[in-house]
Formats: C-alpha cells, sequence, structure tokens
C-alpha cells in the first residue's frame, strides 16, 4: 500500500506541474489576445524599419557634388551651428550631409530649394511653406494635396497634420527624401503603415482631432496587415500585392472620413473602393467590413461574441487534453512502480 501512494504522489505532482505550467500559458497567451481585442496599443508598436536603416545605412564617403556649388556644407555641417529666432528660441541650422548621398535630390543644389539668396529669404519655416516649395516642382501632387485632410488644418496654425517631408522622409527630414521605388523609403509598399502610424498611432495627435480608433492596431490585425506582417521577406511582390492605408484613403489627395466624396465614405464608395482589388465585392461584403473599428458588443456582435466563445473553448479544450495526458502518464507511471516492486528477486539481489 506504501508503494502505491507514493507512486500516485509522483503522478499527481507530474499532474499538477504540467497543468499549472499551461494555466501560466493559457494567462499569458489570454492577457495578451484581450488586449489585442480591446484595441490596446500596447499590443502593437508602430515600429518602422525604415527609420534606423534609412539614416544608419551604410554610404559612401561625403562626397560634395552638384547638391552643394556653393559650399553651403563648410558652415551647415557644423553640428552646432544654430540661429536665435525673434522670439528668443534657438533652431538648429545643421544639415547631416551623409543621407543626401542617398536622397533622392542629391543632383540639386541647396539653392534649388532655398533660393538663390538663402540668408536674405524671410520666409518662415513651417510646414505650409515646406509644401509650398516642394510644389514649385511637384505640382501635379501639390495640387492634390491642397484642400485636403492634411493640407487644410495648416493656415489656421495646426502643426500636427502631415507635410511632404512627414511621409516621404523616415524621420521627417527634407534633406532625406528617398525614391519612392527604394525599398527603404518611408513610402515604400511595405513601408507605409509604420509611415501613417508616425502620427495615427501617436495618442497625442489623434486626441487632438478626437480620433478613438487604434487605427494603426486594428490595420496590422486585419487580413491586409496580416499578410504584410507574415509573409516572408524574400516574396516582395506578394507584399506589394497587399493593401495599405494608400490602397483605401489615396496618397495625396486623402479626404477626411466626414467628407461625402472620400472614397471610404458611404457604401457606394467603399464598394468602389474594395472593387480595386476584390472584384465582387458588394454591399454585403462592405458590411462585415470593420474598417478601423474593433468588434464588440456593440459593433458587429457576432463577431466579438463569437470570438469570446472560441477563446473560451479553445482554452478549456487545451487544458482539458493537458489534464487528460498527465493523468495518463501518472496512472502508467504508478503502475510501472508496482509492477517493478512486485518482480521476483533476481539472484544475488537484495533487499534495499
Amino acid at each position: 500500500m506504501r508503494i502505491t501512494r507514493r507512486a500516485l504522489i509522483y503522478g499527481g505532482l507530474s499532474a499538477v506541474l504540467v497543468v499549472g505550467l499551461t494555466m501560466l500559458l493559457v494567462l499569458c497567451f489570454g492577457s495578451s489576445s484581450a488586449s489585442a481585442t480591446t484595441g490596446s496599443t500596447a499590443a502593437v508598436t508602430a515600429t518602422s524599419p525604415i527609420s534606423s536603416a534609412v539614416s544608419t545605412a551604410a554610404t559612401p564617403a561625403i562626397t560634395v557634388g552638384l547638391m552643394d556649388q556653393n559650399k553651403c556644407l563648410s558652415c551647415h555641417g557644423n553640428p552646432s551651428l544654430s540661429k536665435k529666432q525673434a522670439d528668443g528660441t534657438s533652431i538648429s541650422l545643421y544639415v547631416n550631409a551623409r543621407p543626401l548621398n542617398r536622397a533622392v535630390h542629391s543632383y540639386l543644389d541647396c539653392t534649388a530649394c532655398h533660393t538663390a539668396n538663402p540668408h536674405g529669404a524671410q520666409t518662415s519655416l513651417t510646414k505650409q511653406t515646406l509644401a509650398n516649395t516642394c510644389g514649385s516642382c511637384h505640382q501635379d501632387e501639390y495640387g492634390q494635396y491642397q484642400n485636403r485632410i492634411h493640407a487644410t488644418a495648416q493656415p489656421r496654425g495646426n502643426v500636427s497634420p502631415a507635410t511632404c517631408t512627414d511621409c516621404h522622409s523616415a524621420d521627417s527630414n527634407p534633406h532625406n527624401v528617398v525614391n519612392v521605388e527604394d525599398p527603404l523609403a518611408s513610402t515604400y509598399p511595405t513601408n507605409i503603415a509604420q509611415t501613417c502610424a508616425k502620427c495615427h498611432n501617436d495618442p497625442k495627435v489623434m486626441g487632438e482631432y478626437g480620433v478613438v480608433e487604434q487605427v494603426y492596431g486594428t490595420y496590422m490585425r486585419s487580413y491586409h496587415g496580416q499578410a504584410m506582417k507574415l509573409s516572408p521577406k524574400n516574396t516582395v511582390i506578394r507584399q506589394l500585392n497587399v493593401a495599405t492605408c494608400v490602397s483605401c484613403h489615396g496618397s495625396h489627395s486623402i479626404k477626411g472620413i466626414t467628407d461625402p466624396a472620400a472614397s471610404v465614405t458611404g457604401m457606394d464608395h467603399l464598394v468602389s473602393t474594395c472593387q480595386q482589388c476584390h472584384a465582387d465585392a458588394g454591399p454585403g461584403w462592405i458590411k462585415a467590413f470593420l474598417g478601423h473599428r474593433s468588434a464588440s458588443s456593440i459593433v458587429l456582435p457576432q463577431a466579438y461574441w463569437g470570438g469570446k466563445a472560441f477563446f473560451i473553448f479553445s482554452r478549456a479544450l487545451l487544458v482539458g487534453g493537458v489534464l487528460i495526458t498527465a493523468t495518463s502518464i501518472g496512472l502508467r507511471t504508478a503502475a510501472r512502480i508496482r509492477r517493478k516492486r512486485h518482480l521476483p528477486k533476481q539472484e544475488g539481489e537484495v533487499d534495499e
């Protein structure tokens, strides 16, 4: 009787150990799943793969050619160079020359953007004037950008809306604009979501406009975001075929969601937008589309309660399977010990 009890104790301890580890895993996965369901930004962090890559990518030795015919970098290459403004604050005038070697405008002299007499110009450095400068060459894009959601708030003094360099530069630096066809460019299709997330995943910026949807997080948890995230890195063609922010909202001509003409406003526009990729999309397709909302007991309750039920069922199934397996192992171990204890003694064997 003593041997049987000891064997059962060993088996029970094994079962408790396995169940404890299983419950720990369940709690870990359960908490992450719960935070994802409520749209927590902590579960999804917008970490751009391009921010550090563009600024620290290996570049050739700094060459001062067409981009600096007037030797501007002889002064502006000094990190300590700054200018005191009328309000008493200082603004840095330092230009890091290394990104210029990779920049799409590296063949242009500084005066192409800063005018032939940059020291005499009185133009203030604002997002609006920056867009105006870019528009002097990029007239078609500038025409689309004007009077759209990212441009309309700027004349009123709000500095939050994006201007050209906020999207076309990984660090919003006008000297670090990379060709859109470069895989490291912030506007390359595989990097678009992270670029938009610089503002749309910032609670402070979104709070200014009363945006409560977790825009970046909901996209990354959607089919499109998962297709972009999980597709192998060596299948770039497959990633380029995945819908990103600009696929639905547009690029230079993005309209606010309250604009009746926006591509994501109203059933007719949504159907037309989805049909760009999904030819068979119809009103029924759109009704099941959450957009940037998270499923809840109010918004698409079928998906919300279905997800909850599946979560509970899958965890219960997992725990039940582990318990059955642990019990089986414990009973088999106990039986093996009993058989071993009751085997006849071999010649020369002595009692313990």
